[in-house]
């Protein structure tokens, strides 16, 4: 029997921290996906120029991260599902999957992995996610950073997949 974390929010919460620029990081989750055989892994890491998919069912999701500075990733599953075109059209993603696992293959440093079905940003992250700090709330972006993604990518014209950008 295959274990499975079962977790079921729609948006993963990655905190982490790059100790060194020229460190390769990847971090991988895999999705069980309701109707499918195949599961979905999103693999996130600064080896990625660009969006792509490969073999039907890997996600490559460029990650960059500011050097030696405690980061929030947030992965909004849907949205990264949606855009990858590893589904078809009419596959309904709401509710369809389950992060089965998480692999953390990184030369970094991780202080947790949370989900929820719930947009946070920096001011209101449960207490459980927050960084301890004993500053205002307003410096905490001169101190952490906040990473969307794909939204971020999309921002930064990297949310296209490689084969578009040829």
């Amino acid at each position: 029997m295959q274990k499975s974390l079962g977790l079921t929010g729609r948006y993963v919460y990655l905190q982490v921290k790059a100790p060194l620029a020229s460190s390769p990081l990847i971090f991988h989750f895999d999705l069980k996906m309701a109707d499918r055989t195949q599961n979905i892994r999103i693999s996130c890491s600064n080896l990625y120029k660009a969006f792509s998919t490969q073999n039907n069912f890997v996600m490559q999701v460029p990650l960059s991260l500011d050097l030696d500075r405690w980061t929030v990733v947030v992965l909004d599953l849907y949205n990264l599902l949606q855009m990858s075109s590893l589904l078809p059209p009419q596959y309904a993603i709401a509710g369809s999957y389950q992060v089965k696992s998480c692999t953390l293959c990184a030369n970094s440093l991780v202080r947790g992995v949370f989900t929820s079905d719930n947009l946070y940003d920096f001011v209101t992250l449960p207490p459980d996610m927050r960084f301890k700090f004993s500053f205002d709330i307003g410096r905490w972006p001169e101190h952490f950073a906040w990473l969307e993604l794909p939204q971020d990518l999309l921002k930064k014209g990297q949310g296209r997949m490689a084969s578009e950008v040829e």
